[in-house]
C-alpha cells in the first residue's frame, strides 16, 4: 500500500512531517561517520551519483560499464526507504542479473525485504502480493505479467521508484517490453545502463520516454529528439568515464593479432567465398542484403573452424597463448558470438579443454550461470571461461581474469567494450590485455578495418555511439566486401551526396550542417558570414557533471577537394588550452594530400562525403 492511503493524514501533512523527522542524508551516505551501517564505503564520484539519484525523480545513470551503477542505486534507494520517501521499488533486470541483484541488496541493503518474481503464473502472482521493500522481475517476465487492467502485479500499486537495469533494453518503443515499463505506475524513474544509445538517436529517446513523471501509469506519448530533449537529456544524464574518476585502475590494451588461416581452413574458405560470390551474383536484382548478410556469416564461421576438418588457426594460437599465461599464473576470458559444437562456445572449449575451461551460454539456467561463476572465481585450475557474447557481455563481475580474447567479432563495438569491461572494472589489481583475431586476406580483415574507420569518426564527434553494421554500413559498404555493386532494390537511400551539395549554396550547405549536429544532440550556433574567422558553425554539448565538448566546424562546398589553407584557418580559429574543442572540416568532395598531412599532425577531423553519409545516417537514426 502506498503512503498516500495513510488513513487521517492528507499527504501534504505527512510530507512535511517526514521531512522534519527524517534524519539529514549526509549523515546516512554510505562513507565514515554514516549511522547507518554500510559493508564499505563509496568512492567520491558514486557518493555523487547516490546524492543525484536522491535529489531527483527522473535519472539516467550513465556510468561506465564496472562503475557500480548498480550500488549506487542500492544505497539511494535504502536511504529514500528510511527516510520513508519511498515504500517499494520494482527493480526490472535482464535474467542474467537477476541474482547479481538478491547478492547486492543483501550487501549492501540487508534490512530490505525482497520479492523476486519467478516461476509459474501462481507462484508469480504470490509474489507480487507479498510484503515486500523491493520486487525483483526480468523485462520477460515483465511484459508476461503486464495487463491493461489496474490489479495486475505489476500496476497494483503506485511504485514509489522503478528502476530500469541495463535500460537499453527498452531501446525499441515499439516493442511490448518497452510499452510495459514506460506504463508502470511510479514516482521514481531511475535508468541505469553505461550505453544508452547503441544503433541510432531513438534508442536514447526511448530511454528518455521512460523518464518522466506518470504516477497514473498512463499511456507514453512518443518523444522527438529536438533542442528541447536534448536539453533536457543533459538535465537527467549522468555519465562519469573510468579514466575521469579511476586513475588508479590499471590500463587496458587491445592488440589485434593477425592470423594466417590453415590450409585447411584457406581450402574451405576460398570455395565457400568463390561459390556464394557467384551465387549473389547469379541473383541479379533479386538479390537482396539479406544474401549478402548470410555470406558474411558463413565465412565468419570459416574463419573459427574449417568444416570439413575442425581445424582452427585460432584454436592454435589460443593454445599457445594460455599454455603461456597458465605459466604465470593469469587467467583467460574468451568470447565468441557462436554458441555450437562446430563454430562456436562448445568447439572452443574442446579445443582448449586441457586448460579446464568452463562455458557460459543463454542455454543455462540463471541457478547453473550462478553456480557456473562461482566455480570460476573459486578454483584456479579452470584458466579459461568461455562465454557467449550475448549472455556473458554485461552484469558479470570477473576480475579474476586478466585477459580478454575475442575469438570472432560482433557487429557492434559497444558490445565488445561490455564484454571487455567484464574483467577490466572496480576490483581489478592488474593491467588487462585484450587480444582481437583477425584472420587475414578475408571478410574479417575487411569487415574490421571498415568499422574501425567509422567508429573514429563517431569517437571523436559522439562520444563513442557504437554502431551496428546493419543499420550503419551502407549497401555499397557490404557489398563492396566482395567487389559487388548493388542493384538499386538493394541500395538504402542515402544523404546528399557531392553532386547535389553542389547544387546548393554555401550558406544552404552550413544550415544543413548545422541541423544535422542539432539532431546528434548538439546546440548549434552558426557564426556570421562575413566575420567567421575560419569557423562557419559551433556546436557544444554539456553534460550534467558540467563537461562541455566543442565542436569548431568549418564547411567547404566546393566541386574540388579542399586544400591545406582551409585545415590551417581552422586550425587557428581554435581556442588554444581549451580541452574539450574540437575542429572539424566538412568537405564533400575532400581533401588534397597536404590537407590530409596537415590535419592528421594537428588533430582536425576531417568528414568527406562517405564519413558525412554515416553522420547524416546516425542523425536520421539509422535508416
Amino acid at each position: 500500500m502506498d503512503t498516500a492511503h495513510v488513513t487521517g493524514m492528507s499527504p501534504p501533512l505527512r510530507d512535511r512531517l517526514r521531512a522534519a523527522l527524517a534524519p539529514p542524508i549526509a549523515t546516512l551516505l554510505p562513507r565514515p561517520g554514516s549511522i547507518l551501517e554500510w559493508p564499505s564505503s563509496l568512492l567520491p564520484f558514486q557518493l555523487d551519483g547516490v546524492r543525484v539519484l536522491l535529489s531527483q525523480a527522473e535519472v539516467l545513470l550513465a556510468d561506465d560499464m564496472g562503475l557500480g551503477k548498480t550500488v549506487q542505486a542500492i544505497a539511494a534507494l535504502r536511504i529514500l526507504l528510511h527516510r520513508n520517501e519511498v515504500e517499494s521499488a520494482l527493480v526490472v533486470a535482464p535474467a542474467s542479473l537477476i541474482h547479481q541483484w538478491r547478492q547486492e541488496l543483501s550487501r549492501w541493503a540487508p534490512e530490505l525485504r525482497v520479492s523476486t518474481v519467478a516461476g509459474t503464473p501462481e507462484q508469480r502472482g504470490f509474489a507480487w502480493s507479498v510484503a515486500a521493500h523491493v520486487f525483483l522481475i526480468t523485462y520477460e517476465t515483465l511484459r508476461s505479467d503486464f495487463a491493461p487492467y489496474a490489479n495486475c502485479g505489476p500496476r497494483r500499486r503506485t511504485w514509489g521508484a522503478v528502476i530500469l537495469d541495463e535500460a537499453q533494453k527498452i531501446k525499441n518503443r515499439n516493442t511490448g517490453v518497452s510499452t510495459s515499463c514506460k506504463m508502470l505506475p511510479r514516482h521514481r524513474s531511475w535508468a541505469l545502463t553505461g550505453t544508452p544509445l547503441e544503433n541510432k538517436v531513438d534508442d536514447l529517446v526511448s530511454i528518455l520516454e521512460f523518464l518522466q513523471p506518470n504516477p497514473g501509469g498512463e499511456p507514453v506519448a512518443p518523444l522527438h529528439f529536438d533542442p528541447t530533449l536534448a536539453e533536457r537529456h543533459r538535465d537527467l544524464q549522468l555519465r562519469r568515464r573510468k579514466k575521469d574518476v579511476l586513475p588508479e585502475l590499471p590500463p587496458k590494451t587491445v592488440i589485434r593479432v593477425l592470423l594466417d588461416l590453415s590450409e585447411e581452413q584457406m581450402r574451405s574458405y576460398r570455395w565457400a567465398e568463390e561459390d556464394g560470390v557467384l551465387e549473389l551474383r547469379q541473383r541479379g536484382e533479386t538479390i537482396q542484403l539479406t544474401h549478402v548478410l548470410q555470406l558474411i556469416t558463413r565465412l565468419k564461421q570459416i574463419c573459427n573452424f574449417c568444416p570439413e576438418t575442425g581445424v582452427s588457426a585460432k584454436v592454435n594460437d589460443l593454445r599457445s597463448r594460455l599454455a603461456v599465461l597458465a605459466s604465470e599464473d593469469h587467467r583467460v576470458l574468451v568470447f565468441s558470438q557462436y554458441t555450437d559444437d562446430v563454430f562456436g562456445v562448445r568447439a572452443i572449449e574442446r579445443g582448449i579443454s586441457r586448460h579446464g575451461p568452463l562455458m557460459f551460454t543463454g542455454d543455462l539456467s540463471q541457478e547453473e550461470r550462478k553456480a557456473r561463476i562461482a566455480q570460476f572465481k573459486r578454483d584456479k585450475r579452470h584458466r579459461a571461461l568461455i562465454l557467449s557474447l550475448r549472455a556473458g557481455g554485461q552484469g558479470l563481475n570477473l576480475q579474476e581474469a586478466s585477459y580478454v580474447v575475442h575469438f570472432d567479432r560482433w557487429w557492434n563495438p559497444a558490445i565488445e567494450r561490455q564484454a571487455e569491461d567484464r574483467s577490466h572494472r572496480m576490483g581489478q589489481t592488474m593491467p588487462v590485455t585484450v587480444y582481437t583475431y583477425t584472420c587475414v586476406g578475408t571478410i574479417e580483415e575487411r569487415i574490421a578495418d571498415l568499422l574501425e574507420e567509422k567508429q573514429k569518426l563517431f569517437d571523436v564527434l559522439i562520444d563513442e555511439v557504437s554502431l551496428d553494421l546493419d543499420r550503419l554500413l551502407t549497401a555499397e559498404d557490404l557489398f563492396g566486401l566482395f567487389g559487388l555493386v548493388p542493384p538499386a532494390s538493394a541500395a538504402r537511400a542515402s544523404p546528399r551526396g557531392a553532386q547535389a551539395f553542389g547544387e546548393i549554396t554555401g550558406g544552404e550547405f552550413e544550415e544543413h550542417m548545422a541541423e544535422m549536429f542539432r539532431r546528434l544532440g548538439f546546440t548549434v550556433d552558426l557564426t556570421p558570414a562575413s566575420r567567421d574567422g575560419g569557423v562557419d558553425a559551433i556546436a557544444r554539448r554539456t553534460d550534467v557533471v558540467g563537461i562541455e565538448t566543442t565542436l569548431y566546424i568549418q564547411c567547404k562546398n566546393h566541386a574540388a577537394p579542399a586544400g591545406v589553407e582551409a585545415v590551417r584557418a581552422l586550425i587557428g580559429a581554435v581556442p588554444p588550452g581549451d580541452a574539450g574543442a574540437r575542429a572539424i572540416l566538412i568537405c564533400p568532395a575532400g581533401f588534397s594530400a597536404d590537407a590530409v598531412a596537415l590535419a592528421g599532425e594537428r588533430g582536425v577531423q576531417l568528414v568527406d562525403e562517405k564519413a558525412l553519409r554515416v553522420l547524416a545516417s546516425q542523425a536520421s537514426g539509422g535508416d
